[in-house]
C-alpha cells in the first residue's frame, strides 16, 4: 500500500475530503466493523486504491475523521461560552441540531471504536494523543474566555473546565442512548452555567498524607 505521507496538493486534499465525507456517512450507516474500505470508495465515487493512496488503513481513515471533528467541537464550545446565560439553552438547542457529534449514530460509532481500541493496544496511544489534542484545543478556547473575565490561574482553570466539559458531554450523550427522554440540552446548558460560576483557580488539591504508623 502507498503511504499516506505523499505530498499534499489541492487535488489530493479535495480527494481526501471526498473520502472523509463518504467515510462519515458509511461508518454512521454500518458501524465501524460493518463498514469496509470498498464501501467508502464506492460512496465517494472513487477506487479502493484511491483510499489506500490517502490512508494506510481503515483505522487511520477513522482516526482522521475524528481529527476533522475536533474543529466542530471547539467551535461549538466557543460559541456556547460567548452566548448569554439567559439564552444558552435555546442557543445550545440550535447548535446541537447541526452538530453531527451529538447524533445518536455517531455516539454509537464512537463507542464501538473505543471498545475496538481497548482490545488493540497499538491503537490506544494514537487515540489518546488525539484526545489530548482535543482537550488542549478546548482548553485554549476556555482560557481565552476566562482571561476576559479576569479569572486567576487561567491555565489551570481552563484545563479543569475542558476535562469537565468533555466528561459531561460524553456521559450525557452515552446516557441518552438508553434514556431517549433525557434532557441533554438542558443538562449541558446547566453544566456550562455551573462551570462559569465555579471560577476554578489555584493548584490541583493534594490528597492528605496517610497518618504515620502509631498515630492512628
Amino acid at each position: 500500500m502507498t503511504s499516506s505521507a505523499a505530498p499534499r496538493t489541492p487535488r489530493r486534499d479535495h480527494t481526501r475530503d471526498r473520502l472523509l465525507d463518504a467515510a462519515a456517512a458509511v461508518f454512521a450507516a454500518h458501524g465501524y466493523h460493518g463498514a469496509s474500505v470498498t464501501d467508502v470508495a464506492a460512496a465517494a465515487g472513487l477506487t479502493k486504491g484511491a483510499v489506500y493512496s490517502n490512508f494506510r488503513s481503515k483505522e487511520e481513515l477513522f482516526l482522521e475523521l475524528l481529527d476533522r471533528n475536533v474543529d466542530e467541537v471547539v467551535a461549538l464550545i466557543d460559541g456556547l461560552l460567548a452566548d448569554r446565560r439567559t439564552q444558552r439553552a435555546e442557543q445550545l438547542q440550535g447548535r446541537l441540531a447541526n452538530a453531527a457529534l451529538f447524533d445518536r449514530s455517531w455516539t454509537l460509532l464512537e463507542l464501538e471504536f473505543v471498545l475496538y481500541v481497548a482490545r488493540n493496544p497499538h491503537l490506544a496511544r494514537r487515540l489518546a494523543e488525539r484526545r489530548d489534542r482535543t482537550r488542549t484545543a478546548i482548553a485554549q478556547v476556555v482560557a481565552r474566555h476566562l482571561a476576559e473575565r479576569g479569572t486567576a490561574d487561567v491555565a489551570v482553570a481552563a484545563e479543569r473546565v475542558a476535562r469537565l466539559l468533555i466528561a459531561g458531554a460524553d456521559g450525557l450523550t452515552t446516557a441518552a442512548l438508553t434514556e431517549p427522554d433525557l434532557p441533554v440540552t438542558a443538562l449541558l446548558a446547566a453544566l456550562f452555567d455551573a462551570l462559569e460560576r465555579a471560577e476554578p483557580s489555584g493548584p490541583e488539591p493534594q490528597q492528605p498524607a496517610p497518618p504515620a504508623a502509631g498515630n492512628a
